[in-house]
């Protein structure tokens, strides 16, 4: 199964398994947004639930971005109203429209079998300086338990966020690390 078909089966579902998340989507939101006025990459969106909190922390527009076509119905259902969200279903390693200031993946940075891919394509759309964010709104070892009941091939195993960071370090100057049983997130700036 691939991953576009897995999202697009638990998609009816899966707003109500992440409610408990909030609390990491905040801090995700105010590690990402360093000022207000941000224009913000959520990639791997699904159904929009860190948009109203990357809203709340100072972003001035979102570019919602799945691969499942099923999660970005949903996005639009709830945010499709908002002329400040733009939804797109695509491959995030496909995309070409750069000036970023801020990406965000948040629950879907395990998803790219080869990071590096993703860190230089995040690199690529990003401004001078621009941030990325990835986090997960539980410990790594909760997460690569989830990723391991998966089905086949559609997420890898989480390193120690310090092994993560190494594989960031070509494209990003970190400045933020947290590893412990309620998040994983890291954070820099596009060299």
């Amino acid at each position: 199964m691939k991953i576009a078909e897995y999202y697009d089966s638990v998609a009816p579902i899966w707003d109500d398994d992440y409610a408990e998340a909030k609390a990491a989507r905040i801090v995700t939101a105010m590690v990402s947004i360093q000022r207000g006025g941000a224009c913000v990459m959520d990639v791997g969106c699904g159904s929009g639930a860190m948009f109203a909190d990357l809203m709340d922390g100072g972003a001035c527009e979102i570019e919602g971005v799945d691969i499942s076509g099923e999660m970005i119905r949903l996005a639009q259902r709830k945010y499709g109203h908002d002329p400040r969200i733009h939804l797109t279903q695509a491959d995030f390693l496909q995309l070409e429209q750069p000036g970023y200031e801020v990406i965000v993946s948040f629950n879907a940075y395990h998803h790219f079998l080869q990071p590096r891919d993703f860190l230089k394509k995040a690199r690529e759309l990003l401004l001078p300086r621009g941030r990325l964010t990835v986090a997960f709104p539980f410990g790594r070892e909760r997460m690569n338990t989830l990723g391991s009941i998966m089905p086949g091939g559609i997420a890898r195993q989480l390193l120690p966020a310090e092994e993560e960071a190494k594989l960031w370090r070509q494209f990003f100057t970190i400045d933020c690390i947290c590893d412990n049983d309620s998040l994983f997130l890291l954070s820099g700036t596009a060299r």
